[in-house]
């Protein structure tokens, strides 16, 4: 029997659901709203659920995409899916943002390429990691994920073998390719717009960890965050003024 798994994709202004039975695909949603995963993503999951004619205790496994990204949209997306694994006994998977990214080149690029996803950090820095396509296309971790100054990028991107290309993904492109005054011949940069994170490679990365067992615990799982959370000092409200 093919499994059932919910997964969640919540890690920066993206809220989105998939549902898979197995590889198939039964149901997708995608919001890009900002600061909406509180009040949306329960009723999306339910509504995923609802089309595919299911119940929440049918799932086999909750894959959650685990960071690095959005602090708050992180803890809601996380709390959620261990609510959910807890309330039902479904398995729960946590899948690395970056990664669930950078999958989401394998069906343009060859094996050997390198593809670095680039999410949005503070003011000038970037979340960012390196992996290389296999030959089986699956992904291989060249560099562990960082979060660095955009300005320094460039300097840092490793470089694909031989002919290989080397693909730039995710919303921090814009911020990177500022600073790339010599690009190399071998750079593909993919247009954010078009190529950003879903809920859909959460899904299939973690259909691989759950056919392999890869499970995480659901009392102390925790979301990646990769830096400490820093809040922003409240601002008062200018005194009104007074006139006679």
């Amino acid at each position: 029997m093919k499994p059932l798994l919910l997964a969640l994709e919540t890690a920066t202004d993206v809220c989105g659901v998939a549902l898979f039975a197995g590889e198939a695909l039964c149901f997708e949603a995608i919001l890009q709203r900002g600061r909406v995963h509180a009040e949306q993503l329960a009723p999306l999951i339910a509504d995923a659920l609802e089309r595919c004619a299911l119940q929440a205790a049918d799932l086999d496994a909750v894959v959650v995409s685990m960071g690095p990204g959005s602090y708050t949209g992180l803890r809601v997306g996380v709390s959620t899916a261990k609510g959910l694994a807890e309330a039902t006994g479904a398995r729960l998977i946590g899948v690395p943002t970056l990664e669930a990214l950078a999958a989401s080149v394998t069906p343009y690029a060859a094996a050997g390429d390198v593809v670095v996803p680039l999410l949005n950090s503070r003011r000038t820095e970037v979340y960012t990691a390196a992996y290389r396509i296999t030959s089986d296309a699956t992904l291989e971790l060249l560099a562990e994920p960082a979060a660095l100054e955009a300005a320094s990028v460039p300097d840092w991107l490793p470089r694909p073998d031989g002919d290989g290309q080397l693909w730039l993904v995710g919303e921090g492109t814009a911020r990177v390719a500022a600073h790339l005054t010599e690009p190399p011949a071998s750079l593909r940069l993919l247009d954010p717009l078009q190529h950003n994170l879903r809920a859909f490679w959460v899904g299939r990365l973690g259909l691989e960890r759950y056919r392999s067992g890869r499970f995480e615990d659901v009392a102390s799982f925790e979301p990646f965050y990769l830096k400490d959370f820093v809040a922003k000092p409240h601002r008062r409200a200018p005194a009104a003024s007074l006139s006679s």
